[in-house]
């Protein structure tokens, strides 16, 4: 490993992730290092526009900003989830999805099917309703109390089957309870002969509000193969964010 590439990134990641204005010396005592060590990478960092100086202290600069807005988030996201939703796939033989909430609505991220025949009418891309899925319960239960009851509010309770949930306090009851359960069920809400189990998926450093989810047929998901597969969606769960952590990204 490159020491001076280390050494930059942290004071990179120091001075991002801190919100105080911190002058030279008080980054070198909290960084460990040398002031005019310190004082060369800052400088170096600032005439590359990746900082700005503000009186004593750095912030920021504007590079970071265009490089922010160019990186695809979902698609990195994506990239780094995808093995381990193929493993999952492979134990469970079952389909196997990652969606986010987004515009109020579950978005599809990434879809692994396993080798029994099943068709679902969703896609990687797609959107469906927060109401009518095990995904969606399972967002609401871990999206901050004054959001989730936003969303109650302003979501369009579209039928989906005789099973969908279609009122604001049902849909409510059913994301409070998963917050004791550790997951959510369909059963038959979105699509007639179609079960789903799914969990909460919340990745703080991305501030990621989303979920796993597993699909299959009415005869095969029994609740008790759906409380079997939760938690092993749980074990998947634990996975990722240990991925995300900041001892894994540096």
């Amino acid at each position: 490993m490159n020491q001076s590439v280390k050494k930059a990134f942290e004071i990179l990641s120091f001075i991002v992730e801190n919100p105080r204005k911190l002058s030279l010396n008080q980054m070198a005592r909290s960084l460990n290092m040398n002031k005019t060590t310190l004082f060369r990478f800052v400088s170096t960092l600032e005439s590359l526009d990746i900082l700005a100086r503000r009186d004593d202290y750095y912030i920021p600069g504007m590079k970071l900003f265009e490089w922010g807005n160019r990186v695809p988030v979902n698609q990195i996201l994506v990239e780094r989830i995808q093995p381990l939703l193929r493993r999952l796939t492979e134990k469970l033989n079952e389909t196997v999805n990652l969606g986010q909430f987004s515009s109020n609505q579950v978005l599809y991220l990434a879809k692994t099917e396993g080798t029994r025949s099943l068709r679902i009418h969703t896609s990687i891309g797609s959107y469906t309703a927060i109401n009518s899925t095990a995904l969606g319960k399972s967002i609401l239960s871990i999206l901050p109390d004054p959001q989730r009851e936003t969303v109650l509010k302003n979501i369009t309770y579209e039928r989906k089957t005789k099973h969908t949930i279609t009122t604001p306090d049902e849909l409510n009851k059913q994301a409070l309870q998963v917050r004791q359960d550790g997951y959510s069920t369909d059963l038959e809400e979105l699509e007639e002969g179609l079960h789903c189990v799914a969990v909460p998926l919340f990745i703080e450093s991305l501030k990621f509000y989303g979920g796993l989810s597993c699909s299959g047929t009415t005869d095969r998901f029994t609740p008790e193969r759906m409380a079997q597969y939760a938690g092993k969606l749980q074990e998947a769960v634990i996975d990722i964010q240990n991925t995300f952590s900041t001892g894994e990204r540096q």
